[in-house]
């Protein structure tokens, strides 16, 4: 299987930068969730000291993991302590559930872009 998970924890605060820079390089799938953390920034004004983010997790063909994460690094950056992390991962096997059947590399690219080379 030639795809990637990216996964990006970050401030929700840049919420809308990171989409929008997200859909103009033409990639626009991905599913969020709301979460709570503590890392190197530890919010000190609340009692459990963890700060509110979001994790964004994008499927994404093989060739196109490095762009993505990249095109994430620069979209949430603010160049503030604990600002979150972006990881790209293998992925063994991805299912559509409506079909039962694999999902291929080029279905990804259907849904979400690819980057010029």
């Amino acid at each position: 299987m030639n795809m990637k998970k990216v996964t990006a924890i970050f401030d929700e605060m840049v919420l809308t930068r990171v989409e929008e820079a997200l859909l103009s390089h033409g990639y626009k799938g991905f599913t969020l969730h709301k979460a709570t953390g503590r890392g190197a920034y530890a919010d000190t004004y609340n009692r459990n000291h963890l700060s509110a983010h979001i994790v964004m997790t994008i499927y994404v063909a093989f060739d196109d993991a490095e762009h993505v994460a990249e095109v994430l690094l620069d979209a949430a950056h603010t160049n503030v302590e604990g600002e979150g992390l972006v990881s790209v991962s293998p992925v063994d096997n991805l299912y559509w559930i409506n079909s039962k059947s694999e999902a291929l590399a080029e279905d990804l690219r259907s849904i979400g872009g690819q980057h010029e080379k």
